[in-house]
Formats: C-alpha cells, structure tokens, sequence
C-alpha cells in the first residue's frame, strides 16, 4: 500500500504540472451541460425523448464520453508510454512492483471519473431538472460503469503495442461507444434490433443504468449482467496478456 500511495501521489502531481490530457474529456461535457442548462427548451419533456427533455436524455450520454476518453484512451497511453520508455522494466528493479503503478492509474482515473461524472449528474438540479432523491443510488450505477470502462482499458493497455497506438485506438471504441449511449441518435429513437444491440454494449447498458437511476425508474438485470461480462471479459484478457516490457 504504501508504495501504491506513493506512486498514486506522484501520478497525481504529473496530472496536475501537465493538465492538458484531462482538459479536451472534463471541460468540453461540462461546458456541453451548461448550454443545455441555460436554454429553456432543453429542460422541457419531449414525446420523441421518451418524456425526457433534451438534458435529461444527454446526461448519461456526457458521463459515457468522460468515463469512455479517460479509461479507454488516456489509461492506456499513460501505461503504453510507461511501457516503450522502460520505465515499468526499471520499477521491477525496486521494491515497488509494476502492478502499483497499475493500481495507483486506475484509481486516479476512476477518481477523476467519479468526480465529473457525479458533477454533471448534479448540476441539472440547480435548474430544476431531475430529481435529487435517486443521486446516491445514480453515484453507485456510475463506479459500476466506470469500473467496466477501467477494465476495458486496462484490456487495451495490454494488448496494443505502444501509447499512440492506444490513443487512437482508444479513441475510435470509445467514439462506439458514445454512439451507443446515444450522442448523435436518441437512443429513444433507435430501431428494435438497434436498441437490442446497443443494450449489450458497454455504452449502451451505462447511459441506460443512469437513466434509469437519475429518474427512479427500475434498473432491471440486463445491464448489470452486459457491465459485468465485460468486466470479467476485460480483467481475464489483461491478467493474461499484459506485458511490462
């Protein structure tokens, strides 16, 4: 522990002198959330939506776009320019083991995660938008989709040969997965075989846990069966594969 705390501290500090890798996934939702806050029609419900208005049916979509960039394209290019610079050969060499540094990764991200993720879930609130009764049960729907996000891009940090690689790659799944969650199509609006699709994807069965969640509604079994085969899937490739040199 002692040496994931230390190693945690460190990643936190490079976080902080070059910020510019979190900026484009935390600044852009959050300022996508506050021009739908400020424009009257976007709060009101829609019939197409599903009963939603337009904030309340892109809230889970933005939290799937900050969770998808930090865990499937900036965690796997953070462990693959650890990896090509031997930097993770060299910290074998120490009494810290590669797997803190892994450890002390993930959890910056999943903070990072959380810390957004729960701010654009809030912050409809203050315009009247939502209800804050279900917000305990919404902020342990999203450590579960974001633990599923981490697994997967600790998947494709083992798997991919070098950090622009990863990001490119990262980048293109999780643009899949935006789709999904319904960015540039109301997933209120997809097809029957779409939406059965979509339901069995990582983007998909997160933006429909948090909508349901963010509005009370039942979370059925289905998406915490898609979140977990992926998780599991994710975690057993990675044991597997993961290479530190």
């Amino acid at each position: 522990m002692g040496a994931t705390t230390a190693l945690l501290e460190n990643e936190v500090r490079l976080l902080r002198r070059s910020p510019a890798v979190v900026i484009w996934s935390v600044v852009l939702p959050l300022a996508a959330l506050l021009v739908m806050m400020a424009i009257p029609g976007a709060r009101m419900s829609l019939p197409m939506l599903g009963g939603l208005s337009v904030l309340e049916a892109y809230q889970p979509t933005l939290v799937v776009f900050v969770a998808t960039l930090l865990a499937l394209q900036m965690m796997p290019m953070f462990l693959g320019s650890y990896r090509e610079s031997g930097f993770l050969r060299r910290l074998r060499a120490t009494p810290a083991h590669p797997a803190n540094l892994l450890t002390a990764i993930v959890l910056m991200v999943l903070a990072v995660i959380l810390a957004v993720g729960l701010l654009i879930l809030f912050l409809p609130l203050v315009v009247g938008v939502g209800d804050p009764r279900p917000l305990a049960l919404a902020a342990l729907v999203l450590i579960a989709c974001a633990i599923t996000f981490l697994a997967l891009g600790t998947f494709l940090a083992s798997i991919l040969p070098n950090p622009r690689v990863a990001s490119g790659v990262g980048a293109a799944i999780a643009a899949v997965m935006w789709f999904f969650a319904g960015m540039w199509y109301p997933r209120a609006q997809f097809p029957d075989w779409l939406s059965n699709v979509a339901d069995w994807t990582p983007g998909g069965a997160a933006a429909t846990l948090l909508t349901n969640a963010a509005h009370g509604a039942e979370l059925g079994w289905q998406p915490f069966v898609c979140l977990t085969a992926w998780t599991v899937v994710g975690l057993l490739v990675s044991v597997r594969t993961f290479r530190w040199e």
